[in-house]
């Protein structure tokens, strides 16, 4: 028994576990908002399922846009202080969610948030990277994969326990609890150097 749970040990350093700790709680974060979002922004803010397709939409191209940008960022001001930005960018983007009345501050909030995202890839992909010896490689990125959809899924099924459709308060509480997982993840970065 002992033996085979040896075989499932990763052995990734501590640094590699902080980031994956990091990550699910951020992808827990963004699994209670983004699944609630466009019945936010029309059960409770009443813009058609056009519009808040649209806000959807213009999170990915936002990534897209700030996506080509960030790999070099990356080079040249190193992977903590784009995923630190990156982070903060998406905690102001959805932090500031519950004061949207109109559909342009929902744009321009998404777009904060989907720069802020294309910025947390591959910043956080460089510094498992370097801090993961190259034979453990890919026991990190797996686990990386793991921990995502881990988060994800909880954040969604929290979400779901939360979110009202009537409820603009309920809401609120899903913005918070989003920005706050990416500030959390700001803090556990404070405990990781890069290497690079």
């Amino acid at each position: 028994m002992v033996a085979w749970l040896r075989r499932l040990d990763p052995r990734l350093p501590r640094e590699v576990w902080l980031l994956q700790l990091g990550g699910v709680t951020n992808s827990f974060g963004n699994g209670v908002v983004l699944p609630f979002l466009v019945i936010y922004l029309h059960d409770v803010r009443h813009f058609s399922l056009g519009v808040a397709g649209l806000v959807l939409a213009t999170s990915a191209a936002a990534q897209l846009a700030a996506g080509v940008g960030s790999g070099p960022l990356v080079d040249r001001l190193g992977a903590r202080p784009v995923l630190g930005g990156g982070l903060v960018m998406q905690a102001v983007g959805m932090g500031l969610f519950p004061l949207v009345h109109q559909p342009w501050q929902a744009f321009a909030l998404i777009a904060v948030e989907g720069a802020g995202s294309a910025g947390f890839w591959p910043a956080q992909s460089t510094l498992i990277a370097r801090l993961t010896p190259d034979e453990r490689r890919h026991a990190a990125y797996a686990q990386q994969r793991l921990t995502m959809n881990l988060g994800i899924g909880l954040g969604g099924l929290s979400g779901g326990l939360i979110a009202h459709p009537h409820s603009a308060h309920s809401f609120t509480v899903l913005f918070a609890v989003d920005a706050a997982t990416f500030l959390a993840y700001v803090v556990v970065l404070l405990a990781i150097h890069d290497p690079g």
